[in-house]
């Protein structure tokens, strides 16, 4: 996957904006203590994801998938899992949702 430098520059704006104590936040953080295999295509992950967006109840299944995916759960996925804090999953994606669209992206 070939990544220019707007793409980039546009991704990093989007994540300087996020609060840090938001859902949307927490799921991201939990996404960048997670690994894959290496030689997992990015189309596959993006299924995953794109998955989870369609069905946001699903979100404590996605989380064991990502987590489990590399075949090794480490303690940092633990620990960003653990500081999502979701007792309703529903709920959390709901309010993730309102976050994005309450960005002033």
């Amino acid at each position: 996957m070939k990544i220019d430098k707007f793409f980039l520059a546009q991704n990093m704006a989007f994540l300087i904006s996020i609060p840090p104590e938001s859902n949307l936040a927490k799921l991201l953080s939990f996404c960048l203590a997670t690994k894959v295999r290496e030689k997992t295509p990015g189309t596959e992950i993006l299924k995953l994801t794109y998955q989870l967006m369609e069905n946001p109840s699903q979100l404590p299944y996605w989380t064991q998938d990502i987590m489990g995916h590399d075949l090794d759960y480490r303690t940092e996925e633990w620990e960003a899992l653990a500081k999502m804090d979701i007792k309703d999953a529903k709920e959390f994606m709901a309010i993730l949702e309102q976050e994005l669209k309450d960005l002033n992206f």
